[in-house]
Parts: C-alpha cells; structure tokens; sequence
C-alpha cells in the first residue's frame, strides 16, 4: 500500500512540476513578445542612442591605464562599419553592429583628438623672461589680471620644448593686457597641478586637452612688444570692451554679473556672490549656455517676425518665419563671439542652430532627436567634454524637460484651450508659474545627482530660487541684455543697461534671501563613479524610450543612488607634495596637520561632505604638533606621525606605527626604522597625492594619484631612482 501512495504522490509532484514548467514557459514567451512589441515600438528612437554609444567608447579611452597607439584605435573602424553594412537588412544585428561602431568610433575619436591636442608640458617649476602672445584676458574680483599667453620663448627653454599655450596671474597695479598684442614679462610658470586626491579631479588631463602646457604668476607687469593685428584679436577687443562699457555703466556687483551674462567674464563677481547664486540653486545662470542662448536667440527670433508681420505684404507672401530663423543663427553665432566661445557656449550654439536649421527645413524645432544629434556633433568633435560636469548637466537638464514634455498627460495639459478674456489671462498666468515650477523640478532633479557628484554640494531650496529668479531673467535681464547690445553702436543703450541691471539686482536679492536660509547649501560625501554611471544609464533608458519598458530604468537609478555616499573613505590623506596630512580619527572625522586655509584642505573636507573649515579640522586634542612635525596618538588608534626633519624621523620610528615624512629619508634610515611604514617626501613625488587605508586585520593598503592616473600623455613621468 505504501509504494501506491509513494507512486502517486510523485506522480503528482510531476504532474505540478510539468504545470509549473508550463506556466514558466507562458510567462517567458509572453515577457518575449512583450519585450518584442516594445522595442518595435521604439525602433524610432534607436537613433537617439548614438550619442550614448559614442560616449561610451569615449569613457573607455579615459579609462584605460596607458595611452593606445593611434593606430590601434583607429583599425576597428573599418572592420565595424563592414559588419554594419553586411548586417544592414537585420531587425537586431543591424542595431547591435550600430552600437558596436558607436562605440569604436567615440573611442577613435578621443585617441585621435587627445593626439591633436599634444603640445609640451612643463617638466618642473621654472623662473625666466616670458615673450608670449595674449589669446584671452579676465579681470578678477581683486582686480588681477588672469591672462592665457601662447609663449614665444620662455628662459633657456628650446623652441621645441615650449607649452602651447600658459596661464598667468598679473597681480601688478595698473598692469593692462590687449590680445593679441606681443608682450614681454618675467614669470614663474608651473606644471599643471596634479589632483590632489587619488581619485579627485585632473586638472593637468584638463590643460592637456587645451593644450595649456604651464600656469604661474608674473614678477613685473607686462610691456607690450607689437600691437594686436587681425580679425579674431579685434573681436577680442570688441568683446572686452563690450564688458567694460556694461560694468561701467551698471557698476558695482550687478555690473560684474551683467557683464558676465553677455561676455562671459565671471572673474570679476566675488566669490560671495557665487556662494549665494550656488545655496540658491541659480548659479547656472552665470554659465553661457543653452538658457542664454535660447533667451537670447529666441527673442531675437520672436522680435524679427514680430516687425516682419506688421508688414501683410511681406507676412502674405513670404517665408518670414525662415527669415527670422536666420537672423536668429547669425545672432547667436554674434553671441557666441563675444561670450568668448566657451565649450558649454559652442554647445548651446550647436543645439540652438539646429532648432532654427530645422525650421528652415520645416521640421519640429525642439525635438530630442535634435539634442542627441548635437550631443553627437559635440562628442565628435571634443570628446573630452563628456568627462566635464557642464556637459553632463546641460544634456541631462534638456533631455529629461524634452522628455517631461513629451509625455502623454503634459502633452494634455498643454494643448488645452484657455478660454477667452480674463478667464484666459489668469489661465495663462498660472501656467507660466506652474511652468517654472516644473521645469524647476525637472530640470533640477536631473542635474542635482550630476552637481552632487562633481561639487559635492545640494541645493536644498534651489526650487524655490529658481521659481523666484527665472522670471526676472527671462522676461527683464535677458531681452534688455539683447536690446542693449543692439543699441549700443547708437550710444542708446543706457536705458536698457538700466533695466538689466535692475533685474540683475533684483535676482542677486533673491539669492542672497534663499541662500540665508537655514540648511540652503548642504554639503554631500563622494559617490563613487559607479554610482553615478549607474544612476545616468537607467535615466537615459527612462527619457529616451517612451514605450512601457522604459519604467525598468527606475530600477538603476534606484540602485545607483544607493550606492551614493559609499565611496572611498581612506584613513590617512597625504598632500601631492608632502606638505599638508590628515587622518581619520575614531569619530570618522578627518583632522588635518595644518590650520591655514587651502586648495587641498578644502577638497579634502569637500570630498568627505564636511562643512568645517581647514582651522576647525586641524582642532584635536590627539594631535601634537610641533617644529618638527606632527604626531597623532589617540588610544584604539595606530600612532601616525609626520615628521619634518630628518632627525625626527630617526625619533619617530622608535615610537610610532606609522611615519609620513615630509623630507626625503637615506636608504639606511629607512632599513633601520622599526615602524610598521615608512614613507617619505620623495615617495609623493614620485606618485603623487595619496590614500592609506587601514582594514580591520591591521593590513594597510596604498593607493596613489599616479596609480589611478596610469600612463597616460598628461601624467608626468618621475624615475624611481631618486
């Protein structure tokens, strides 16, 4: 009876097994045609993801630990297009191949313009004689000047060994500078700077794709050898005295955020007007770029038609929508010249001729097919830009309000009608208000993950900042800004200066209010980067899908801010010249070895999301600090010192676990010194700045600036021999 009962329970244990199975194959087969019907859907839109792919061959260049030979990257080309075009006729080897060749191509790309940019980096700081040509000048909030010179000689220098390009700051009085003038001055000139985190940001990978092969400071002010000559010196010219006249006109600090907005020129706003327009949330009005342009250009555009149909006989037979479109580019392009052409500027100028190029062509103006064919275009052309902060924040801001825009109930909303007379003025009135909120929240949403990860910092009432400021900007600061550059060749243009400042004014009121609010500027830890890779790959597959299957990026955005604040939290920091220390105490704050405030001390707290300043960090009742060094003794802690004499080191390693030193220490020195590590000055020089950690076995793990950097052309190459 038993071996009945046994044979029939497992019969139908098989039995719900093969209904199991069969549910289980439904399901796959359903998901399957689901996912089918979905990508047919969208087929439409695999264009959109061409920008995406070639981004994605550009971050592997910069991820790469040595630099490809041009060659190599250029060889897969060919054989990737070849498969494209064999698999042309295929519904999903044709996409595939594409994406293949999106990826080989934004890869070649990069290598071939990190080739283009190459010029000479200073090896070591030197002083000497600089003659040099001025491509471009500021005037800072102090009133320095911060110049751009292509040298001609500098010291003993070779002809071939001479940066393309250098940066200077003249803090001389009364010191003047015109571009494209010779001048001759004696300076010291710099390396670009290394990071000074391990994984912090490069500015020496910055100036090499500028080709800025040195920065420093000038001895005396500089005399002028040859007066400026040409056209693009004299379009210099025009753009600083365009910002002058505004700065003289307005004066005082609406002058120098006035003349910013038109001409780019931020140098001179003081630091105390950034750090307000930043809590608030509207620090981006100050960077040129698609807001400005679209402000700019557009009531450009809307001012010609507007005079154009007052005229029936050219509005009734004309195309005078086209001829405004026209205008329109080559008062953008004018923008463009005298805002000083700054990368986030050429791209807002790529994006806005290409709404007016499709006018023209009587196509849809603001489409994100025409944003991801200019993100192609700029990706192309400087690849680098997908590393910036400003690239990232201005596609992801126009992508996602494209997005928000296009979807089915805003779609709705906006094309209701509004009714007639009063009833229409109030509809109208709140639609603009709720307009500005959404686009506030949208455009902040999409950007602030990108700012947090760069900048560290969250503006938590940036909402209402924007929702205050944006109208002035849009409805006084920038139509004055375009009525006054218009009229100014008459003489006219004070009133419209006035208005504009007035606005400007009225917007610094407004974030100078905000930014007073308690909590307005929080500062965040560091994400690590696969946080954020993360968080932007789910975002781009919820915007640029529109059918269901575009819910499933909410999943890795999920994921990717979850891992926000997990990034790297070494115990012990060391300064990229040995000069400055910190170390994690048992409350997880760092302390720092020096009270003055500095560029490292405050990257080093941004990094961690601390709001203390270097003089409250160095605060410690375990650290003491003499005219020797520092030492660092807090029970349940290893004993760290930072010795800065030779003869405090040899003390040093007789009581301590761990010795940082800030002087070079002889071989047999280090053979006879007891402490578990030993590391001295020329250990940093050789790798740069660095990042002890310390497990919970007591094992010590070292990681460097030059071991994340790799070899790569803008890493300066050290011999291990000294």
């Amino acid at each position: 009876m038993g071996a009945f009962v046994a044979i029939a329970a497992d019969g139908r244990r098989q039995a719900a097994l093969g209904k199991l199975t069969e549910r289980i194959r439904e399901a796959g087969a359903g998901c399957s045609v689901w996912l089918g019907n979905a990508y047919v859907a969208d087929s439409d839109r695999l264009f959109l993801w061409i920008p995406v792919f070639l981004g994605i061959g550009v971050a592997l260049y910069f991820g790469l630990p040595f630099e490809p030979p041009l060659w190599l990257a250029l060889a897969p080309v060919v054989p990737t297009a070849w498969a494209l075009w064999r698999t042309r006729h295929s519904s999903i080897f044709a996409p595939l191949s594409a994406a293949i060749l999106c990826v080989v191509i934004g890869f070649a790309a990069t290598t071939f313009r990190s080739h283009v940019v190459a010029a000479p980096v200073l090896e070591r700081p030197m002083a000497g004689n600089l003659s040099a040509k001025v491509l471009s000048v500021e005037t800072t909030e102090t009133g320095a000047l911060s110049a751009i010179l292509a040298p001609s000689a500098f010291g003993r220098l070779l002809p071939a060994d001479l940066p393309a390009r250098v940066k200077v700051n003249i803090r001389q009085r009364d010191a003047t500078l015109r571009p494209g003038a010779e001048v001759n001055l004696r300076t010291r000139l710099m390396p670009p700077p290394e990071p000074v985190l391990p994984y912090g940001f490069d500015f020496a990978r910055q100036s090499w794709f500028s080709s800025l092969g040195a920065v420093g400071f000038a001895y005396t002010a500089p005399k002028e050898t040859a007066a400026p000559a040409g056209l693009g010196e004299s379009l210099i010219i025009l753009r600083m005295r365009i910002g002058e006249r505004i700065r003289s006109r307005i004066g005082g600090t609406g002058g120098a955020v006035a003349a910013a907005l038109i001409t780019g020129e931020r140098a001179s706003i003081p630091d105390s007007i950034s750090t307000d327009l930043r809590a608030a949330g509207i620090y981006h009005v100050l960077s040129i770029s698609g807001l400005h342009m679209v402000l700019f250009a557009g009531s450009l555009f809307w001012v010609v038609r507007a005079c154009l149909v007052l005229v029936p006989g050219l509005a009734l037979r004309y195309p005078i929508k086209k001829w405004a479109a026209t205008i329109a580019i080559l008062g953008a392009t004018f923008y463009l010249v005298i805002s000083g052409a700054a990368v986030a500027t050429q791209r807002a100028w790529i994006m806005i001729c290409l709404m007016f190029l499709a006018v023209l062509l009587d196509r849809p103006a603001l489409s994100i097919r025409n944003v991801m064919l200019a993100a192609t275009v700029i990706l192309l052309w400087r690849p680098e830009s997908l590393i910036g902060a400003s690239f990232q924040m201005s596609f992801s801001a126009v992508i996602a309000l494209i997005a928000f825009y296009e979807s089915e109930p805003v779609c709705r909303w906006t094309s209701r009608p509004r009714g007639a007379g009063i009833e229409a003025l109030i509809s109208r009135a709140f639609a603009y208000i709720l307009g500005i909120a959404l686009t506030s929240i949208v455009a902040g949403t999409a950007t602030g993950v990108i700012a947090a990860f760069h900048f560290n910092r969250i503006a938590i009432y940036g909402l209402a900042g924007n929702m205050a400021a944006m109208p002035l900007v849009g409805i006084v600061v920038m139509p004055m800004a375009l009525v006054s550059l218009l009229l100014m060749p008459l003489g006219l243009d004070g009133p419209a200066l006035w208005a504009m400042g007035k606005g400007v004014d009225g917007m610094l009121a407004i974030a100078h209010e905000v930014a007073a609010w308690n909590g307005a500027d929080r500062m965040v830890s560091a994400a690590p980067l696969l946080a954020l890779v993360v968080t932007v790959l789910g975002a781009l597959w919820l915007t640029l899908w529109r059918a269901n299957w575009r819910y499933a990026g909410i999943l890795p955005i999920v994921v990717g801010l979850g891992l926000w604040g997990s990034g790297p939290r070494p115990d012990i920091l060391v300064d990229r010249d040995a000069a400055l220390f910190a170390l994690r105490g048992a409350d997880g704050h760092l302390v720092l070895t020096a009270s003055r405030p500095s560029y490292t001390a405050g990257q080093w707290l941004r990094y961690e999301g601390d709001e203390r300043t270097a003089r409250d960090a160095a605060r410690s009742e375990f650290m003491q600090c003499d005219g020797r060094g520092c030492a660092y003794r807090e029970p349940g802690r290893p004993s760290i010192a930072f010795p800065e004499t030779l003869g405090a080191v040899v003390e040093d390693c007789e009581r301590s676990e761990i010795v940082i030193a800030a002087v070079s220490v002889p071989r047999q020195t280090r053979k006879e010194c007891a402490a578990r590590l030993l590391l001295d000055y020329f250990f940093f020089w050789r790798n740069g700045a660095t990042a002890i950690n310390l497990d919970e076995d007591g094992q010590l793990h070292i990681v460097t600036a030059r071991q994340m950097r790799g070899a790569r052309p803008w890493v300066q190459r050290r011999p291990k021999n000294q």
